[in-house]
């Protein structure tokens, strides 16, 4: 199970101190793992780990050219980026950035964005696509030459120290800023403002790549609705189900081997520094995942677990480490450390 955001946002008082009821079994679980180090970090990179992919820095990998699959139901044909609707919020000296998942955004909208940026750049051997509204993807006629961050890495971060790097990031960065102002004149952004919601000011490229085709899935079925897991899967025809809201659902679809989960619950929150969410979403987890795994090991039922918050640690957990009973429970968070 991938659980980006585990360990939680960065806060003084820790988030630990805001906790009103213990998640017991998520303690249980953890106090009595066989902690491992795995060196990856970031979903992306988890993810791709568990697909063949040795790349554990998750600006190398080619994430656009996977998610365009699911996105659009068709394999990207040349160098394909991620450039991501976000907004973009000066706050005194830095630009700190939210993705498109933080705010409402149509595809009428994302179509006449889109278009308007293919009007101004016809003829640059540059084309925008949304297939859906949040992710977009810019089709290159060769590599650009630069390096790029994951937006994960970048939401809710000041962009300055984020921007493409390498040979070409002159031109780059020259191109984000004529975008920004492109956007900032178009009549959907004056219509969102009136409506106080946030200006789609700006892109973000990243995750770069030609469509890999030696991929090879290490799990038997994997339970996603993430756009990365959903092209990956389609990739290696690995069968999938839908992420489904808890254990119970689950557990009648396993099959033989590793069965891979993906959950972000708490992903949002823990890059936002969103306390209060973050702990509704763990409240959630424990009622639905941590406790009914619990049972479902110590009653035979999975014959073993392991829990990855995408921070270079992973837990592993069985029926016998759960009989362990002269380990005492711990709170998660002091095995768990932060990202």
């Amino acid at each position: 199970m991938l659980l980006p955001g585990l360990c939680g946002p960065q806060s003084d008082p820790p988030v630990s101190d805001y906790l009103q009821t213990r998640p017991a079994a998520l303690d249980r679980l953890l106090s009595r793992s066989k902690p491992v180090q795995n060196g990856i970090t970031g979903l992306d990179a988890t993810l791709c780990h568990w697909f063949g992919s040795d790349a554990h820095h998750q600006g190398t990998l080619p994430v656009a050219a996977l998610t365009y699959h699911s996105d659009a139901c068709e394999a990207a044909s040349g160098y394909i980026m991620r450039a991501d609707p976000v907004h973009l919020r000066a706050d005194q000296s830095s630009l700190r950035l939210f993705e498109a998942d933080t705010f409402p955004m149509t595809q009428k909208e994302a179509d006449a964005l889109v278009a308007a940026f293919n009007s101004f750049y016809a003829g640059h051997g540059l084309q925008l696509q949304a297939p859906c509204p949040r992710r977009w993807y810019l089709l290159l006629a060769a590599a650009p030459g630069i390096a790029t961050a994951a937006l994960s890495e970048v939401a809710g971060q000041d962009i300055n120290a984020f921007l493409p790097q390498g040979e070409a990031a002159a031109h780059w960065r020259g191109l984000l800023n004529e975008v920004q102002m492109l956007l900032h004149d178009h009549p959907v952004n004056a219509a969102r403002e009136q409506r106080g919601e946030p200006a789609i000011n700006s892109l973000w490229f990243w995750g770069g790549g030609l469509s890999p085709d030696s991929l090879q899935s290490r799990v038997a079925m994997i339970a996603t609705d993430h756009p990365l897991g959903m092209g990956l899967a389609l990739q290696t025809t690995t069968p999938r189900v839908d992420a489904p809201a808890a254990v119970q659902e689950l557990l009648p679809l396993v099959v033989d081997g590793v069965t891979l989960v993906i959950n972000d619950a708490l992903a949002s929150a823990t890059r936002y520094g969103d306390v209060e969410h973050w702990l509704e979403a763990l409240r959630g987890l424990e009622k639905h995942w941590f406790g009914p795994m619990l049972v479902a090991l110590r009653q035979g039922v999975l014959n073993s677990l392991e829990i990855d918050p995408c921070n270079g640690m992973r837990f592993v957990i069985n029926r016998r480490l759960q009989h362990c009973f002269w380990k005492r429970d711990r709170p998660f968070e002091s095995v768990c450390p932060h990202d």
